[in-house]
């Protein structure tokens, strides 16, 4: 028997990255970046429509969006949560939310919303990566960028560079509810951390690295391997042990072939270049700009 997982849409927006937002939608017109239109839908539906083909999802619960912002013609549920929000502040939002349903699910697959060229197949292959590691608090897809280059040659994707694979964040992601209730002032705190060095300031390991950096010196078994990751001889399965000493919890990452997998949409040009590769892909005609 296939098990459905719960799965956390994120829909609400950031204001600190609002001015990104606003290249595509200098208006104002919508409140996220999820309900910007693409070939003729919303961002957002392309994403759920293919996470809702796949045998293991289970009940979707989007955190951002109210049903007066965005209705569905299909079940879904609309998380109570201000649309400028806190990652973590929505994902305590989704799970308190579960609770009060008297749902007992334990872990949780995570999704954005601006993720367009996402397919099913790749979804599926996640899901099946889930069931091996259904014990571990979190679970991070991961996309090699040789994979990404031959689609999107041009990417501006912050690749982390080990010694077995230079992979970048893929779209899913699952936490435990543990992970989640107990793990929220570390979650805020990596969240914040990458904003805090400038861009012109990041190389492309130190923008990899952001996020952890500011917390290397609260934990010396780690500076060994930071010290192998700048070198370029830390493989994966060492960068997962730097974060299972951070966080004190169990962390996989797992490898996702599939280009549009990890593509989200947050530069201007990024809009471009997916909205080429998903009218390639579902032969669809390409229109120019926001539409």
């Amino acid at each position: 028997m296939v098990t459905k997982y719960p799965v956390f849409v994120l829909c609400g927006r950031d204001e600190k990255k609002r001015e990104l937002i606003r290249l595509l939608d200098p208006d104002d017109k919508y409140k996220t970046k999820a309900l910007l239109p693409f070939l003729g839908k919303r961002i957002v539906d392309w994403q759920i429509e293919e996470i809702r083909k796949s045998p293991y999802t289970g009940e979707i619960f989007l955190l951002g969006i109210s049903k007066e912002m965005a209705n569905f013609d299909f079940p879904v549920h609309y998380v109570p949560i201000p649309t400028i929000s806190t990652f973590s502040e929505k994902l305590k939002a989704g799970l308190d939310y579960v609770r009060s349903l008297e749902m007992d699910e334990e872990l949780f697959v995570v999704s954005s919303s601006d993720t367009p060229g996402i397919s099913v197949e790749p979804i599926n292959q996640f899901f099946e990566e889930v069931e091996k590691y259904k014990d571990y608090d979190f679970i991070q897809s991961v996309v090699p960028d040789d994979v990404t280059r031959k689609v999107f040659p041009n990417h501006k994707r912050v690749v982390a560079k080990f010694k077995d694979a230079h992979v970048y964040p893929g779209e899913l992601y699952a936490m435990s509810a543990s992970g989640i209730s107990e793990k929220l002032d570390l979650i805020d705190e990596i969240g914040g951390g990458r904003r805090k060095i400038k861009k012109n300031k990041r190389s492309k390991q130190t923008g990899v690295l952001a996020p952890i950096l500011l917390l290397v010196l609260r934990h010396p078994r780690t500076w060994i391997r930071i010290i192998l990751f700048l070198m370029g001889q830390l493989k994966l399965k060492g960068g997962e042990k730097i974060l299972e000493i951070f966080s004190k919890a169990k962390v996989k990452a797992v490898i996702i072939n599939d280009a549009g997998f990890g593509m989200d949409i947050d530069l201007r040009e990024d809009y471009d270049k997916v909205k080429k590769y998903v009218s390639q892909v579902k032969k669809i005609p390409y229109t120019e700009g926001v539409s």
